[in-house]
């Protein structure tokens, strides 16, 4: 089995943080994870600067008490900028206000690998490109870092044109909360691909179960009431997931009847572990994630209307229809 590296702190002192220190730190966007990652940079000791468009998240930072400037302004002040807007937003925003800014020596951070591994990022030679990608929602990033908890987050150097891309890596890991959840060591083309499997694979897969769940049962007599709370609307299986997360895979199971743990172990052990899913999961790593294809597909400019009518699609079918009229009845 291969095992990654994981760096984790109890405590973080000021020594820890010195590879930022007397550099300006620049955070472009501030929405769920900007807003987070620029309040854990503040309370660490730092000011970072907040490059964001018009809008309500500039009125936000501004409120906040941030310096909010333009993001090409920002940018260009900045030594570190921390690039944290929409995947699809940031080849066009980094070619056309971030990258004029940028100098020999800087470092731009990813939170995802995706642009950067899928070569959509025009970055200039002589600066640093590292990843500090937390596996944790933006409120959750700001509320482990208050508690101290931290959240775990993948880190990698992808390009160390001054030789000290690491070090500037971990101080900005540290800085945000990551290493007391515990830094990966890991790559963008990792991030990149297990985000996309994630996303491709296993939500699809399982959509596909409760979608044929809700239609056998309805089928066979049950009311949608019975059927959409026993599959969801309760959040029971939130909770199964968030047990998972705590207890592991199969150590959750001692927190079900035992009526239920042997109905789910009888039934997994009947599946064929090798068998169509994993041939499915494997076309979708190989043939859409790993060769390209997907990202190539997604980067056409007609992408967002098919994702728009693919939206109307499902909001149209029977299931889609059953939960709104059962959720009215339960709000009524």
């Amino acid at each position: 089995m291969a095992h990654a590296e994981i760096h984790r702190d109890r405590r973080i002192d000021a020594g820890d943080l010195a590879a930022l220190s007397g550099r300006t730190i620049a955070v472009i966007g501030f929405g769920n994870q900007g807003a987070a990652q620029a309040a854990n940079l503040r309370d660490s000791g730092f000011a970072p600067l907040v490059g964001n468009r018009d809008d309500e998240y500039a009125t936000s930072a501004a409120e906040e008490g941030f310096d909010l400037r333009p993001i090409a302004d920002a940018a260009a002040a900045a030594d570190i900028v921390l690039l944290l807007v929409p995947d699809e937003e940031q080849p066009e925003l980094v070619r056309s206000e971030v990258a004029p800014g940028l100098r020999a020596g800087d470092t731009l951070v990813v939170a995802s690998g995706y642009n950067w591994h899928f070569g959509l990022l025009e970055v200039p030679d002589g600066v640093d490109v590292v990843m500090v990608a937390p596996r944790m929602i933006g409120a959750a990033v700001r509320d482990r870092y208050v508690d101290r908890h931290g959240f775990p987050c993948f880190v990698s150097v992808e390009r160390d044109a001054s030789g000290h891309a690491w070090e500037t890596t971990m101080a900005i890991a540290r800085a945000i909360g990551g290493t007391l959840g515990g830094a990966i060591v890991s790559s963008a083309r990792e991030e990149a691909a297990l985000d996309l499997f994630s996303e491709q694979a296993i939500w699809p897969a399982i959509l596909d179960v409760v979608r044929t769940a809700h239609r056998v049962a309805v089928e066979a007599g049950f009311t949608e009431e019975a059927v959409l709370n026993e599959l969801y609307l309760s959040a029971e299986p939130a909770e199964v997931f968030a047990h998972m997360a705590r207890e592991g895979l199969f150590g959750q199971l001692g927190l079900h009847s035992r009526t239920s743990q042997y109905g789910q172990l009888r039934s997994l052990s009947a599946l064929d572990e090798g068998g169509e899913l994993a041939d499915r999961f494997r076309r979708v790593m190989h043939d859409d994630i790993l060769s390209g294809a997907f990202a190539q597909e997604w980067s056409r400019p007609e992408a967002g209307e098919r994702l728009d009518a693919m939206r109307d699609e499902v909001g149209a079918t029977r299931l889609a229809t059953a939960e709104a009229e059962v959720r009215a009845r339960l709000d009524s």
